[in-house]
């Protein structure tokens, strides 16, 4: 009796041990509103072919409501991340996944094409604002283990997109457009009770004091490489995600096996966040960064002169290092800019997606006057265009590194 029962409890202690990490801090918690937040917010797609035939919409309309709701949901980040570091960063999450959630769950009921363009373009302010300071949230833990925590930040947003097209389109083929409405009491009750859990913890504060002008000017330079890096692989993945499937079956595959490699490489993304960061403890943000950026290269050139297994072998991996990549950069911008966590936050979530629409531009322009394949070929550029600014952050650190050697030297004197 005594030997069946120990095991049990040796079993529960050790998965307690690997658990205790992952639990560590409020990121379990943010991951969780970050799930919530995404799945109220990326259900859009799913409503176009209801919204077309009410509201007479053209590809055209769509297209530019799209393009002013990714604008305002990026270049108002470091706003947002700026206030959340002089102000209380959990009210600002509570009050974004409120507004966010309340506004999306009016879309079905708009009359008018501009209604539906101000509402969303409001809808995407409250995205904008929960990001920044809950990625700085969810930093709040121990060095070594801040990679890992923004891995469980990434991945619950990663789960909230994936999720939103699959549960709101199953309400509105219950109910039509007006089942968007379900999310309004969801988004209310969400962010009631995540003020009372947030309520127990302190309220943090971001803002660190200024240090001297070198190491200032060294830590600016070193977030603006950290945003390049983001702005290379953001224009990597859009445009990889948009002509995927169309690329595949221009190339003789079915629709079926299309629609399978883009869920994939979603898949792919997600799991590959969940790992990079955790990664990242272990062996270093850079070198996270460079192995990822290369891999990337090395499964594009795979994709583009294989077919069947190996093709979708190279589209997990380019998925995967994606993902990767997504939270060490957001760490290490807040270890650039640690005077402000919420505003370091913001510039890679904000400013460093703005690139993504225009890889999808570019490579639909190259594509009308050549091929697909040529569009899809001019992306290897974009990991060579982060590996430099990865260089560029390296060269930057070091050099502050040895400003602040000297200065300890010079103060021992």
């Amino acid at each position: 009796m005594r030997t069946s029962n120990s095991l049990p409890a040796t079993v529960r202690g050790r998965l307690a041990a690997g658990l205790a990490p992952w639990l560590a801090g409020i990121a379990p918690l943010m991951s969780l509103a970050h799930l919530l937040l995404e799945a109220g917010f990326n259900f859009l797609p799913v409503t176009y072919a209801l919204l077309i035939p009410r509201l007479g919409l053209s590809y055209g309309q769509i297209g530019t409501m799209v393009l002013f709701m990714t604008i305002a949901g990026t270049v108002t980040q470091p706003l947002f991340g700026w206030l959340s570091d002089r102000g209380d960063p959990r009210l600002i999450v509570v009050a974004s996944l409120m507004w966010g959630g309340a506004l999306m769950g009016l879309v079905g009921f708009m009359p008018t094409y501009g209604w539906l363009v101000a509402l969303v373009v409001l809808a995407a302010l409250g995205s904008a604002a929960f990001h920044p300071p809950a990625a700085a949230l969810s930093a709040l833990t121990e060095a070594g283990n801040r990679g890992r925590a923004m891995s469980l930040f990434s991945v619950g947003g990663n789960l909230g997109a994936a999720l939103s097209p699959l549960l709101v389109g199953l309400a509105l083929s219950a109910g039509g457009l007006g089942a968007t409405a379900v999310l309004i009491p969801l988004s209310l009750m969400t962010g009631l009770l995540m003020a009372r859990r947030l309520r127990g913890i302190g309220a943090p504060r971001f803002r660190g004091a200024g240090g001297d002008a070198p190491a200032a000017a060294g830590s600016a330079a070193a977030l603006a490489a950290i945003v390049v890096v983001v702005g290379a692989r953001s224009y990597f993945q859009q445009a990889l995600m948009t002509y995927l499937p169309e690329w595949l079956r221009g190339n003789g595959q079915s629709l079926a096996v299309a629609g399978a490699a883009l869920t994939l490489f979603m898949v792919a993304v997600s799991t590959g966040s969940l790992f990079g960061g955790t990664l990242s403890d272990r062996f270093g943000r850079l070198p996270i960064i460079g192995v990822s950026l290369v891999l990337m290269m090395g499964g594009h050139w795979v994709l583009l002169h294989t077919v069947g297994a190996p093709q979708m072998a190279a589209v997990l991996l380019i998925g995967l290092m994606i993902g990767a990549s997504f939270p060490v950069t957001i760490v290490l911008a807040q270890e650039a800019w640690p005077r402000s966590l919420g505003f370091a936050s913001a510039m890679v979530m904000g400013l460093g997606w703005l690139p993504a629409g225009l890889g999808a531009w570019v490579v639909g322009r190259i594509a009308d006057g050549s091929t697909l394949t040529d569009g899809l070929r001019s992306l290897t550029l974009a990991p060579l265009v982060g590996l430099a600014a990865a260089g560029v952050f390296m060269v930057v650190k070091r050099g502050r590194w040895a400003r602040q050697g000297a200065f300890s030297r010079r103060d021992s004197l």
